[in-house]
Formats: C-alpha cells, sequence, structure tokens
C-alpha cells in the first residue's frame, strides 16, 4: 500500500492541475463512501461490506484509511494557489524608460554634453609657448667675422580677463547641451507614447472586427440552414459569406498596420524591429484634468526647450562680455640670450660680447576694436528674448488647445458608450433573432451589422484622437520626463 502512495504522491507532484480537476468530479464519490464506511453498524463478527463480501476487518479498515488519506490529500491540493504566469504587458511610462536608456538616437544626441565639456577644457588653456632662433652674420659680404646669434621663447598672455569669459560662454553652452539633450528625450517620449496609443487603438479594432466576423459566421451558419431548409434562396448564403470575406480583409489590413506600428515603436525603444512587444492595454482614465492654468504653469516650468531659449539669452550675454575682453588682444613677452662680435677696421679682432633679451609686445587697438562682434551680440541677445516671449506663448497656447480637444472628445467618447455603441449592439442581436425566425430579409442583417461596424469603428477613431491630444498634451507639458 505504501508503493501505491509513494507512486500517487509522485504523480500528484507531476500533475497538481490535473489532479484537483480529478478531485473535484470524484470528491462526493469519496466522501460518500467514506461516510459510509464510517456510519455503517457492526454486523456480527465482520463490519458492513466486508462481511458481505468476504473482505477481513482488516482490509475495509485499510480501505476506509486509504480514502480518508486520499481526500485529505485532495483538499490540500485544492488549497493550493495554481494561477498561470501572465506576461504582463509594458506600459507606456516602462517603454520610455526603456527608450531612454537603449535608444540609439538619444545615445548619440548625448554626445553633445561632452564636446561642450571638451569646450570648457580648451577655453581655460593657455597658447603655446614660441620657440626663436636667429642668427646673422657677414659671410657673403665683408667677411670680417661679424654675426649676431640669439635663443629665446616668447609667451603670449591673454589681459582683459579674456580667459575668464571664454569659460563663462564655455559653461552656459554645457547647460544648452543638457537642455538640448532633455528636448530631444522630450520629442522622443512624445513619438513613443502617440505609437503606443495607436498600436492599442488598432488591437482594439481588431476585437471589433473579430466580434463582427463571429456574427457574421453565426449569420452564415443560419442562412445555410434556411437555405438547406428550403427557407431560403442561395443569394442569402452568398450575401452572409461575401459580408464575412469582407470583415476578414478588414481584419488582415489591421493586423499588418499593427504589426507595422510595434515594428516602429521597437525602432524607437532601439530594439529590433521584429522582437515581440507585449503592451499594457490600460488606457488612461478620463478623469477630469488639471486646470488649464497649472497646465501651463507645469508646461512652463519643464519645457527643456523653454529653458534653451533662456540659456541663450545668458550665452549672448557672456558672448557679449567675451567680444569687448578680445577688443585687447594677447600681450607678448620674449625672453632669450643673445651672443654678438662685432669688427672694427684697424683693431685687433674683438671678444664675444653676452647679452639677456628681454621684450614685450603690446597691440594697440586702434583699427580694430570688435566693434562687429561686440554688435553681434547684442543683436543675439535681443533675438533670445523676443524668441522667450514668442515660445512662452506658443507653449500656453499649444496647452490650450491640446486641453480643449481633450475636453471635446471626452463628450464624443461618452456619448458612444451610453447609447450609440450599446443601441447598435442590441440592433444587431435582434437582426439575427428576426432573420433566424423568417421575419426579415437578410439585407437587413447584414445592414445592421454594417452599422453597428460603422459605429465601432467611428468610436474607436473618436478614441484614437483623445489618446493621440492625451499624449501630445503630457508631451507638451514634459510629464513623461518627470
Amino acid at each position: 500500500m505504501f508503493v501505491h502512495l509513494r507512486a500517487a504522491f509522485a504523480a500528484m507532484a507531476r500533475q497538481r492541475t490535473t489532479m484537483r480537476c480529478v478531485f473535484v468530479a470524484s470528491v462526493a464519490r469519496v466522501t460518500s463512501a467514506c461516510v459510509t464506511a464510517l456510519l455503517s453498524p457492526p454486523s456480527g463478527p465482520r463490519y458492513g461490506a466486508a462481511a458481505r463480501t468476504g473482505g477481513t476487518p482488516s482490509s475495509t479498515k485499510s480501505s476506509f484509511v486509504r480514502h480518508i488519506f486520499i481526500f485529505c490529500i485532495g483538499f490540500a491540493l485544492l488549497g493550493i494557489p495554481n494561477h498561470p504566469a501572465r506576461a504582463k504587458g509594458l506600459t507606456v511610462t516602462q517603454l520610455i524608460a526603456t527608450a531612454l536608456r537603449e535608444s540609439k538616437e538619444l545615445q548619440a544626441a548625448r554626445f553633445v554634453e561632452a564636446k561642450a565639456r571638451a569646450r570648457l577644457v580648451q577655453a581655460g588653456l593657455l597658447p603655446n609657448p614660441s620657440l626663436e632662433l636667429a642668427n646673422k652674420n657677414d659671410r657673403v659680404f665683408a667677411n670680417e667675422g661679424e654675426y649676431t646669434s640669439s635663443i629665446g621663447f616668447s609667451q603670449k598672455f591673454p589681459v582683459a580677463g579674456r580667459v575668464a569669459r571664454q569659460k563663462d560662454v564655455a559653461q552656459v553652452d554645457i547647460d544648452l547641451a543638457l537642455a538640448e539633450i532633455s528636448e530631444a528625450e522630450r520629442k522622443h517620449a512624445g513619438e513613443i507614447a502617440i505609437t503606443f496609443y495607436r498600436a492599442l487603438i488598432l488591437n482594439r479594432q481588431i476585437e471589433t472586427r473579430d466580434h463582427l466576423i463571429e456574427l457574421d459566421r453565426n449569420l452564415l451558419e443560419s442562412a445555410r440552414n434556411r437555405f438547406r431548409a428550403a427557407e431560403v434562396s442561395e443569394l442569402d448564403v452568398n450575401v452572409a459569406q461575401l459580408d464575412l470575406q469582407r470583415v476578414t480583409q478588414e481584419r488582415a489590413l489591421l493586423v499588418n498596420e499593427k504589426l507595422n506600428q510595434l515594428g516602429q515603436l521597437n525602432q524607437l525603444l532601439g530594439r529590433a524591429a521584429a522582437q515581440p512587444l507585449a503592451l499594457d492595454e490600460t488606457l488612461p482614465s478620463m478623469e477630469s484634468l488639471p486646470s488649464l492654468a497649472d497646465q501651463q504653469r507645469r508646461a512652463l516650468d519643464h519645457r527643456p526647450d523653454l529653458r534653451a531659449a533662456v540659456l541663450t539669452v545668458r550665452r549672448a550675454r557672456a558672448d557679449h562680455k567675451l567680444a569687448r575682453a578680445e577688443r585687447f588682444e594677447d600681450w607678448t613677452v620674449g625672453l632669450g640670450v643673445e651672443r654678438s662680435r662685432s669688427a672694427i677696421e684697424g683693431a685687433p679682432p674683438q671678444p664675444s660680447n653676452n647679452a639677456l633679451a628681454l621684450s614685450l609686445s603690446i597691440p594697440l587697438p586702434l583699427l580694430n576694436n570688435n566693434e562687429g562682434r561686440v554688435a553681434e551680440t547684442i543683436a543675439t541677445g535681443a533675438q533670445a528674448e523676443a524668441q522667450i516671449v514668442a515660445l512662452r506663448r506658443s507653449i500656453s497656447n499649444e496647452v490650450a488647445n491640446f486641453v480643449a480637444e481633450i475636453a471635446r472628445l471626452q463628450q464624443v467618447i461618452v456619448e458612444y458608450q451610453r447609447t450609440m455603441l450599446p443601441v447598435s449592439e442590441g440592433n444587431v442581436r435582434l437582426a439575427q433573432q428576426g432573420y433566424g425566425r423568417g421575419q426579415i430579409p437578410i439585407s437587413d442583417v447584414v445592414q445592421a451589422g454594417r452599422q453597428q461596424g460603422d459605429i465601432n469603428i467611428a468610436y474607436l477613431a473618436a478614441l484614437d484622437l483623445y489618446l493621440q491630444a492625451w499624449a501630445k498634451l503630457r508631451t507638451a507639458t514634459a510629464d513623461y520626463l518627470k
């Protein structure tokens, strides 16, 4: 008996789900047998069924214990959770996080920061010194032994704080690079959100076609049954068949478009286009949005392009200071050693003379005072300030348009969900029932089905517009970067 129990344990360990189903099917029978064995009265020296079957009390007791043991094992198996693992789809937030981490386009865009930091390093470096060699003699002329040889170094030194001004400009360039990266990430996140919601709508359109295909199959089966019963002509069967094929073809096109959207989404994520991608089907709630003023304030506080415009003004001011400093060119300091010998007619040869040479070169800002460069920086700053005003107004109007569009589309979607979709569903059901009873022609059934399909398509189109506006609003307020 113990050998059989060990085998039963092993089988149940391998096939827990199957045993649970078998146990549910047989639990009543096992319970009845156990209760009968418990409540059967004694009959002489033997007990109940054992006396009738010729079994011994020990065999009856062993059978009873076995039933009880299996009964307990069954309940234990029922108590063990057995939820199949379901692959949970990725949300739009998770997709954006993946793209910000793995997108090759964004990785390439982030190199602008490294370039800006390299310019900051370069801005703090002095010019290289110069080695100066010179030699003069009279060999090709009188050849009296006169010569002058010198060796020295010269170094340019910036004046008027030019290096500090260059560092200020380079530092602002780093902040501009970071704002440029954030703007690229904002736009990339918006593309992902739009593509994500478009794929969800396509999936719902496919589900709608699946529902219509099921209805058309039922209608085709009904038409065939009535045709076999000589209640309708073959025309009804052909009409139902053609409508089924039409919806099937529409579904095939939608599946192809969905695969294209998923491929584009994979590309935005930096993955292979054919890589499987499961999406979370949860749609954003249609609760009332924050006030327009709050949305506009969030956009103005977090938009990277507006921050870049402000930094452009800062850079223009720093560049203006640099241009004014560049009016005074670098001073050059030279240091060297000079050896010379002179020849005096009628005198003995003269000894060589050694000298230490020191020089200073100061450019005079007389002809070029850098006026054009200074004027250019002033114009650049004025242009940037005008762009800030225009951009702030554009962002506010953009957010206002999206908020108004969302509010309008919410009303349309609610109307579809409240009246039009249930009524069209009921019309199809009534039409099919009427056709099955021979009360209406098949053309009315097909018309009702097409009307339901058109209403579903219009509803999903409105839902698509709503989700696109929702994604654009969150992109406009830079919510996807938080």
